[in-house]
């Protein structure tokens, strides 16, 4: 009876056999699906959560860390690989030993101060007479000997009124008319400034990031209250009268076979309803000639760059901004693009917390091009190309086949990703710094010409117009040249002013490689001493590393 019953209760149709077994496959085909979907989804998540963190790293690391990108080596740290072949090293990793010192020296060697680059004005001290009589036996003291004091003293700045009296000569008889002796040169029209209130209020302004409405309350301590729009017009007529020395510098850059330029933004007031928005200061900087020239737009469009670059042909470094791929490819190959191996460095830098292997793997070899460029400096321009033909290029190969290999396995959304394609986008262009010993490993220089117009905006906020970007653009460029070629400033301004009235001004003359060498007392020598002890320094230091490194 049992065997009769579960006969029963099977079912007898195979039509309703065969729709169970449908239903069954279906069902089990959806919760695959729902299955395939929940862990595609919680990759993404996982993905999500991972790039979430690392920006969440980034945006910390920049609020509150540090925000130099070196790597700071510790004890029993040194190349992760040989510098000689640019191949992993073989045996594992030694401690560094520690920079010789002798004992009892200070880490760092204190700085004095150069006090013979300053006037010198001797003030002689003596006795009395009375004081140099023996209260003993009255005879009259012999000097032995005497001490001397330096006094370091600080002589504030004023305003003088320079009056000129002419006076005016006609004969009585003649009636033939009246003459005077030419009135002293102005480099505002009827205006009362000199040129060396001038000179120092664009200096302040332009130089040493102090706004207008602080040097109005300068001038007032001084004893007279100048109006912020007195400046501000002042300012305005001068950079009038520096133009033709701008265009001047601007066509001898663009004449370079090599430029260096950046951009960095400023907020400009508008008025109206949108009452302020977003302009750029560009840099262009020659190699051939050279001069630092900026330039102002009203936004970040390509139209910018591609006016100014009309008629260059060179090589170009520059970032991966997408405005100049247009520059590229418009110019029929005139125009290289050299990309940035800073750039593309501080891109794996971010990942190092997320993706520590791989990062410091590409770190150490972009490393490594570094050093070879630190011995590249020191050699004349072919030499330097052979150089980096023999050393950088293999690195270069070793650093490719990686990112290949790093494409193919990083999450898509994870910074290391973001990384790899930055440097496989650039790459025939990171690469093109070898071809020719005159171009650079990187675009630091022109980050570096820029760093004024970011403290600068700190300072002074904004630009009061649209007017005042392209003024504000030729100040900071005659500045510039002033910096660059180690001239006191002020002195350089303050004769530009006075020669840029003359018919005929001969502006070659002005430019400031060629005035620095017309007026050797107003270079400032020591600066320049300063920085080659600096780079001597540093030199020596990555060598010292090097060495240690390739011995280990």
């Amino acid at each position: 009876m049992g065997v009769m019953d579960d006969a029963h209760a099977l079912p007898n149709d195979l039509n309703k056999c065969h729709q169970l077994l449908l239903a069954a496959f279906k069902h089990a085909s959806e919760l695959e699906r729902v299955l395939d979907e929940t862990a595609a989804s919680y990759e993404s998540l996982q993905a999500m959560h991972q790039a979430t963190l690392e920006e969440l790293s980034a945006l910390k690391r920049w609020i509150y860390g540090r925000r130099t990108e070196k790597i700071v080596e510790g004890d029993g740290q040194q190349h992760l690989f040989e510098l000689e072949h640019g191949s992993p090293a073989a045996s594992p990793l030694e401690p560094r030993q520690e920079l010789a010192r002798p004992a009892g020296t200070a880490r760092r060697r204190r700085r004095e101060l150069d006090l013979d680059q300053l006037p010198h004005f001797r003030h002689e001290h003596d006795l009395s007479d009375a004081d140099k009589q023996c209260i003993s036996c009255g005879r009259s003291k012999d000097c032995i000997g005497q001490d001397e004091s330096r006094i370091l003293e600080y002589v504030p700045a004023k305003l003088e009124v320079h009056v000129y009296i002419r006076p005016k000569y006609a004969c009585r008889y003649c009636k033939d008319g009246v003459l005077s002796p030419p009135p002293p040169v102005r480099p505002i029209a009827r205006g009362i400034a000199g040129p060396g209130l001038i000179a120092q209020i664009i200096v302040a302004k332009f130089g040493d990031h102090l706004p207008l409405y602080r040097q109005e309350d300068f001038f007032t301590r001084h004893g007279l209250h100048i109006p912020r729009s007195t400046l501000c017009d002042w300012v305005q007529a001068a950079a009038e009268l520096l133009r033709p020395l701008y265009q001047r510098q601007k066509e001898l850059v663009l004449q370079s076979p090599v430029l260096w330029t950046d951009d960095t933004p400023v907020t400009v007031l508008t008025g109206g309803k949108e009452g302020s928005r977003q302009g750029r200061f560009w840099t262009y900087i020659g190699e051939q000639h050279p001069y630092s020239v900026y330039d102002f737009t009203e936004s970040r469009a390509r139209d910018g760059p591609a006016q100014f670059l009309a008629g260059f042909k060179g090589y170009l470094h520059a970032d991966a901004y997408g405005g100049y791929d247009h520059i590229y490819l418009g110019s029929n190959d005139a125009i290289r693009e050299v990309a940035c191996w800073a750039h593309a460095r501080r891109k794996f830098f971010d990942t190092r917390d997320s993706s520590p292997r791989d990062a410091h793997q590409i770190l150490e070899w972009i490393r490594q091009l570094y050093d070879i460029e630190d011995q590249a400096r020191l050699v004349s321009a072919d030499a330097r190309r052979e150089l980096r033909v023999s050393q950088a290029e293999p690195v270069l190969a070793l650093i490719n086949t990686r990112l290949a290999e790093l494409e193919r396995r990083a999450l898509p959304k994870s910074a290391l990703a973001k990384a790899v394609w930055y440097a496989r986008n650039q790459w025939r262009a990171l690469c093109r710094y070898t071809e020719d010993g005159r171009l650079s490993i990187d675009n630091n220089v022109s980050e570096r010409t820029l760093r004024h117009q970011a403290i600068g905006r700190k300072n002074w906020l904004f630009l009061g117009s649209q007017q005042a970007g392209p003024r504000a653009a030729i100040l900071f460029t005659i500045l510039a040249g002033a910096k660059r070629h180690r001239i006191e400033p002020w002195t350089y301004l303050r004769e530009l002013l006075l020669r840029l009235h003359d018919d005929d001004p001969r502006l070659d003359e002005m430019l400031p490689d060629q005035w620095a060498i017309q007026h050797p007392e107003a270079v400032l020598n020591h600066r320049l001493e300063e920085s080659r002890r600096k780079a001597a320094t540093q030199s020596s230091r990555r060598r010292h590393t090097r060495t240690t490194s390739r011995h280990r």
